[in-house]
């Protein structure tokens, strides 16, 4: 069953100052009944003031960003040492160590995550705006038969990430995209994420025990009164039902 009108608040998008110049700032309070149109995007300047830019504007901005942007390199062996974080008991005669070997970290807009039931505009122009009660959380997964603990213990320190950390929509302050005729939306956030791929490295040194990890983790970001993370919010439409993932494969459902 669709809903026709939806009333919400709203993620949104720290931008590098280093990339396409941004927009003019937007007051923060919209007038009553503002719609936004179905390429707008909302993101939010490291000054935290708010700005609407087209999709296609966004992109570029995007594209800039990633161009200008990296994390500092690893080490020249990739390998974070954790020997101060734990230790274990090894045989005598054996070099001991407890490794992070880095194999990747990159930073990209990630899957759509819905955060708002789908809307049919099949009688005509309908809107639909994010709704309270969304989470997303940071996470660590590994690989069978690693201990999710230890590893976890060592990234934490390593990178300063708490994997316990989540973020919720709240009703705060509500923007509202249109969703034209004839088509079926949501809104949808796309959330910056930081992805670290890996292998925790134990035991002697000649002879690793190996397990894979990756680590999908965000940054806050505070919008009105709703702390949510660093990513764009935006709708997510097409002619037909289930809605195609904008970003990553599926249906919106």
């Amino acid at each position: 069953m669709f809903i026709r009108q939806l009333s919400v608040g709203l993620a949104v998008l720290a931008a590098s100052s280093h990339a396409t110049p941004m927009p003019q700032p937007l007051d923060s309070t919209l007038p009553a009944g503002t719609i936004l149109k179905p390429d707008d995007v909302i993101i939010v300047g490291a000054d935290n003031s708010v700005h609407i830019m087209k999709d296609y504007e966004y992109d570029q901005l995007d594209s800039a960003t990633k161009s200008a942007n990296s994390h500092a390199t690893m080490p020249e062996s990739d390998v974070v040492a954790a020997r101060d974080v734990l230790r274990q008991s090894r045989p005598r005669g054996c070099q001991e160590s407890d490794e992070i070997q880095v194999l990747s970290d990159e930073t990209f807009l990630n899957w759509d995550t819905p955060v708002s039931p789908v809307v049919s505009a099949a009688g005509g122009k309908s809107s639909v705006s994010l709704t309270e009660g969304y989470s997303i959380t940071n996470s660590l997964s590994v690989g069978v038969g690693a201990s999710l603990g230890l590893i976890e213990d060592i990234l934490s320190l390593s990178f300063s990430v708490d994997y316990s950390q989540s973020w919720t929509t709240q009703s705060s302050q509500s923007f509202t995209f249109e969703v034209p005729e004839g088509q079926f939306g949501l809104v949808v956030t796309q959330a910056k994420t930081r992805r670290v791929t890996g292998n925790y490295l134990s035991g002697c040194t000649d002879n690793w025990e190996k397990s894979s990890f990756i680590s999908d983790t965000y940054t806050s970001q505070s919008y009105g009164n709703m702390e949510w993370v660093q990513g764009v919010i935006r709708l997510c439409n097409s002619t037909s039902y289930p809605v195609p993932y904008c970003i990553g494969t599926g249906s919106h459902y």
